[in-house]
């Protein structure tokens, strides 16, 4: 099986990153350090950090650590990965032992209120059904602070889940409640290829 099965399968959502991360030593090519160190939106975000003075992020489904790693050395922030599977986060913090991981999902997001920003890192597509109380979470407990977000699209008829939340960065806009400060998009001459996008937004209501 390939490690995308365990997360979304024939149009549905599985979910199973636990099963995933015990069984795939790296899903998403989070070994690849070249990847990881030149990917746009991702560096997009930490410029993002840096622009608005923000101080510390939780970052939303940090798997094996390798971007929390990225944005601490690049900006020299407090950053907390939090990721739902126990094993991604036991890998996590024995690659890189000076950093926060916890076990914990979305939703637990109010406990961690201290922090001056929340980042979606390509973790959207998986949470799409606890968005909408996500977004309700962060107007109560972080008003006034900053929400993030990563996340790839693909371009016409290839994005296929997820359509009736959303399909394009454009859409993604309208469907948030909270402010949006400002938008990238990296795109490619591929027709049938992606849309890397790199966003941030003030909470509160737009």
């Amino acid at each position: 099986m390939r490690y995308q099965d365990f997360v979304i399968k024939d149009g549905k959502f599985v979910g199973k990153f636990e099963e995933m991360y015990q069984r795939f030593n790296a899903p998403w090519e989070q070994d690849d350090q070249e990847r990881i160190e030149f990917a746009k939106s991702p560096n997009i975000a930490i410029l993002n950090l840096q622009k608005y003075k923000i101080g510390s992020v939780i970052e939303v489904g940090s798997g094996l650590g390798s971007y929390t790693d990225a944005i601490h050395r690049k900006s020299g922030i407090r950053v907390l990965g939090l990721e739902i599977s126990e094993t991604a986060v036991e890998k996590a913090r024995s690659r890189y032992p000076h950093l926060e991981f916890v076990t914990d999902s979305v939703s637990a997001l109010p406990k961690y209120k201290a922090f001056e920003a929340i980042l979606f890192a390509e973790v959207t597509w998986y949470i799409l059904q606890d968005l909408q109380k996500s977004f309700q979470d962060m107007l109560e407990h972080f008003p006034g602070k900053y929400f993030l977000q990563n996340l790839t699209f693909y371009k016409g008829d290839r994005q296929q889940y997820g359509r009736e939340y959303f399909s394009n960065m454009e859409e993604f806009i309208q469907f948030c409640p909270l402010k949006l400060l400002e938008y990238t998009s990296s795109v490619t001459s591929d027709p049938n290829g992606v849309v890397g996008t790199s966003s941030i937004f003030k909470i509160e209501k737009k």
